[in-house]
């Protein structure tokens, strides 16, 4: 049944606001299962319903996790000598793959922590770095860690530093400059060949900044947290993927980050993210330097997702081809000098 729902949402999309009440109704009771694969499904639906209890239920799992279940794996560790030994210190050293399971799925959740659950789930993951994997394991779980800082506000990430090994800085210490131009409205492919000459870091992370990339995206610990976070960006897109999400943002709108517009009941219309709180909407406005509004629950009279990214679409057109190949370049070096391409 749960792997039914995950299908059916990701073949037709979010269901309505009744439905995923509904839906929420009947599978949150469910959690905690005594099947750690119920468990899993559980979570993953439950997380991408943001169920405001999924959390609170999941955590306990996490910070307590059961012996695994190991693999036979002797006599695949006997056929070879030189990744026997990495098999065998595996299985000696056995990291707590369910758990860490459920922490990837709980990368995603934005709202609904207690700064006690933030470092409960960061304090995991530093003791799951302890045990033996493969040579990607220690890779894969700062991913992890990465996404999830992505989704922790300025004051969590600032609390947590101390055990998530982040140097929080959110003011930049090096010149911010205006961009030169000329600029013009780029068209996709025009930015696309822009893009492909050699940066310039310096320039990039001025520009990260000056062109208001950073209003919304933290990339490299610096920036804001509207948007995603952008420090995982070159592990899962290349440079043309994001220089037409730049160029055309409302083509592919995560539903974690989209639009929304919201009728109040005395009348007027409010566009942009709209964050829940515990009693509130916090709704962050689309134009990159405007306030967020804050209004109480029972002031929303309708609610309803919008077709056009939170994210301008004129971001580059101030900007001219080497400006361009400097931000994407910046970009795509996740904010880290020495990923820079050279």
């Amino acid at each position: 049944m749960l792997r039914s729902y995950a299908v059916s949402f990701i073949r037709l999309g979010r269901p309505t606001e009744g439905e995923r009440k509904a839906i929420l109704a009947q599978l949150d009771p469910l959690l905690p299962s005594k099947s750690g694969d119920v468990n899993t499904e559980l979570i993953r639906v439950l997380t991408y319903l943001n169920s405001p209890n999924v959390i609170s239920k999941a955590m306990p799992l996490i910070a307590n996790p059961q012996p695994p279940e190991l693999p036979d794996w002797s006599e695949l560790a006997s056929r070879n000598s030189r990744y026997g030994g990495t098999v065998l210190a595996m299985l000696k050293n056995h990291p707590p793959t369910r758990e860490i399971g459920y922490a990837f799925i709980l990368r995603n959740m934005r709202t609904g922590w207690t700064l006690e659950q933030r470092r409960q789930y960061f304090e995991f993951l530093n003791q799951a770095a302890k045990y033996s994997g493969g040579a990607s394991y220690p890779g894969y779980l700062s991913r992890i860690r990465d996404e999830a800082l992505g989704n922790c506000s300025n004051e969590e990430r600032e609390a947590l530093a101390e055990i998530t090994g982040e140097n929080f800085n959110p003011s930049p210490d090096f010149p911010i400059h205006d961009p030169v131009g000329p600029g013009k409205a780029w068209e996709l492919n025009e930015a696309i060949a822009a893009a492909g000459a050699k940066p310039n870091f310096e320039n990039g992370r001025s520009l990260y900044f000056s062109a208001k990339c950073a209003n919304c995206h933290r990339l490299g610990g610096l920036g804001g947290n509207i948007g995603p976070d952008l420090t995982s960006v070159p592990n899962k897109f290349d440079r043309r993927y994001v220089v037409e999400a730049i160029v055309n943002p409302s083509k592919n709108i995560s539903d974690q980050y989209g639009s929304s517009i919201v009728l109040l009941e005395d009348g007027r219309v409010l566009n942009g993210l709209a964050v829940e709180g515990e009693n509130t909407w916090t709704i962050y406005p689309m134009q990159p330097d405007a306030k967020e509004e804050i209004v109480e629950k029972d002031e929303v009279e309708a609610m309803r997702n919008s077709s056009v990214s939170q994210m301008p679409s004129e971001l580059l057109n101030n900007l001219n081809a080497q400006e361009i190949a400097d931000l994407v370049g910046y970009i795509m070096a996740a904010g880290d000098p020495k990923k820079f391409p050279k």
